[in-house]
């Protein structure tokens, strides 16, 4: 669905601020892992995530980014001070686990790199780290909105590991989101580079790269220099996953939750 009035995107603060719905799962007061979607998706990304997150004793909190999910649809306010301005609003700065996938990875660094976010650990799943022009995002998000499958079968069919509930939740996102918001946001924060600054992340907390067997957003030359920085216990690789490494192989990607906040927590 998109609206007649176009966005307005900026480099600079953006505007004001908007209150992001939220999805959560367990008990308050449990350590609290916070999921940041990636790009044109929402909480039901972690539609399984969550369930087997609060099962195994964590608070679970996802929000949706503005112009995705069902949070507010503003004309304006994609930038990237904006975005973590809203997160800022709806989430504590401290948290147990953080992550972040895709362009949710890219917020969940920029938001640990100013100080907005302050994570006991940090799990980045294929997080969109490099984005050298506006152009290929912006190629990569017609085409998504052109041939993505608009039913579940459709969904499977090209995502053969996923549940027929993260398939639905997928065709959900596509929905609601405003496609002019997600350029906005997706390519008109391009370019950016955050590859020099992994060291420095590893540094500030505990930090896991969650990368698939093939990634667009992380190709093999990125990988091997990825590793070189923050050494090979710190990029763990799902072979045969896809992108979305949480929907193809949800006990790998619960199991290094875990893993990293025993690892944070000194255990």
């Amino acid at each position: 669905m998109t609206p007649t009035t176009p966005v307005t995107p900026g480099p600079g603060a953006g505007p004001e601020t908007v209150w992001l719905n939220r999805a959560s799962w367990g008990r308050p007061g449990d350590p609290l892992v916070v999921c940041l979607h990636g790009i044109t998706s929402n909480a039901a990304s972690w539609t399984d995530v969550g369930p087997r997150l609060a099962e195994l004793g964590f608070h679970v909190l996802a929000p949706e980014l503005r112009g995705h999910g069902e949070s507010p649809r503003p004309d304006s306010g994609y930038d990237t001070a904006t975005l973590l301005a809203d997160l800022r609003q709806v989430l504590p700065a401290d948290m147990d686990v953080l992550v972040g996938h895709s362009f949710g990875g890219y917020l969940a660094q920029e938001g640990v790199l100013r100080g907005i976010f302050r994570p006991g650990a940090l799990l980045l799943e294929d997080p969109v780290s490099h984005q050298p022009d506006p152009e290929t995002p912006t190629d990569m998000l017609e085409w998504d909105r052109l041939n993505l499958p608009r039913t579940i079968e459709g969904t499977l069919e090209l995502n053969p590991g996923w549940s027929r509930k993260d398939a639905a939740g997928k065709i959900l996102s596509l929905e609601q989101v405003r496609w002019d918001g997600a350029r906005a946001a997706f390519a008109g924060n391009a370019p950016w580079d955050q590859r020099p600054a992994a060291a420095l992340i590893a540094a500030r907390q505990p930090t896991a790269w969650l990368l698939p067997g093939t990634s667009r957003f992380v190709p093999a030359e990125d990988a091997a220099a990825l590793v070189a920085a923050v050494g090979p216990d710190s990029v763990v690789t799902v072979e045969k996953a896809g992108h979305s490494i949480h929907r193809d192989d949800l006990g790998a990607f619960t199991a290094l939750v875990v893993r990293l906040h025993r690892r944070a927590a000194g255990r």
